[in-house]
């Protein structure tokens, strides 16, 4: 019996039944490199995408910073624009009642003051009619002028940069 036992060793130990096992050993190897292979690939692709993402979020912060600087003075444009339209009535209508220098100095200033903060002023005298820059309070007509030529400003606009905070008010030729 013990020679049966032996000999049962011996023939699963054959050189066949070693390479199925070598094989299935082999094939269940390959398919876990496989596996991890693809989960590899998975991570790499999500860390390269999580990447992108903080340098958009990061690009994304940076433009909004530069853009709270540029803009930061428009709420104290916003306030002077009425004391700057009511220098400008009292410089016009002004005899001798107020000294015209001390208003046209104080003006200046505040002009100044918005040239400083990058605000200025929209003053299209002769210039076409833009809605994004202007807004018309009437039309007249007036064959010397072009069509759509602004012939009047009511009231002055202002932008900061790009951006209007105030239209400025005009007359427009219709033709």
């Amino acid at each position: 019996m013990a020679k049966n036992k032996d000999t049962e060793k011996t023939t699963n130990n054959s050189p066949d039944v070693q390479e199925e096992e070598y094989s299935v050993k082999s094939n269940s190897l390959e398919e876990e490199n496989k596996v991890l292979s693809e989960l590899v690939k998975s991570l790499e692709e999500k860390t390269l995408r999580g990447q992108a993402e903080i340098e958009n979020v990061r690009k994304t912060s940076q433009k909004e910073v530069v853009k709270a600087r540029l803009y930061a003075s428009e709420s104290l444009a916003k306030e002077l624009l009425l004391p700057i339209d009511n220098l400008q009535r009292a410089l016009e209508h002004s005899d001798q009642d107020v000294p015209k220098s001390l208003l046209e100095l104080v003006l200046k200033e505040i002009n100044q003051a918005f040239s400083n903060n990058n605000v200025k002023e929209i003053n299209p005298i002769g210039e076409k009619f833009n809605p994004n820059f202007h807004e018309a309070l009437s039309v007249q007509e007036d064959q010397k002028k072009g069509p759509d030529e602004i012939l009047e400003v009511i009231q002055k606009g202002y932008s900061i940069e790009d951006r209007v905070i105030r239209p400025a008010l005009v007359i427009v030729n219709k033709i």
